[in-house]
């Protein structure tokens, strides 16, 4: 199952890195690095998260959520560092930057939340913990 959506992310990439370079003659200069960081930090931020799921649903509901938690606001941390550094250090434009980011965010976390549904039905969904009086 976890092949299948790693696939289904990469796919997605693949496709929006053709239709980027197809567009690359009507961007304006740094409009194609920011579109094109903005799709492999997506990218890495949802095939980590895929990783810390798999890591995590088998150890519990609790765990689970930790590190849905933790990926959140780690993606968060790293997105806002690198619409930072790259207004501020760099001619890559920030808007394309953050239009990517977002964009490709929105449809990977598609893939996240049916991968985690499914992974949560197969496990059962039991949290590790015993009912309280049993």
């Amino acid at each position: 199952m976890t092949r299948r959506y790693v696939a289904g992310i990469l796919i997605l990439g693949a496709a929006g890195a053709a239709g980027m370079w197809a567009a690359r003659d009507r961007l304006e200069p740094g409009g194609l690095a920011g579109l094109f960081l903005g799709l492999a930090l997506a990218t890495a931020g949802a095939l980590s998260w895929i990783g810390a799921a798999v890591f995590s649903i088998e150890r519990g509901q609790q765990a689970f959520m930790a590190a849905m938690v933790l990926g959140i606001l780690g993606r968060l941390m790293i997105y806002g560092a690198a619409l930072i550094y790259v207004a501020l250090r760099t001619t890559i434009d920030p808007v394309f930057l953050a239009g990517s980011l977002l964009g490709f965010y929105v449809i990977f976390l598609v893939l996240e939340v049916r991968f985690a549904v499914k992974a949560l039905r197969r496990s059962g969904g039991h949290s590790g913990v015993k009912p309280h009086g049993g």
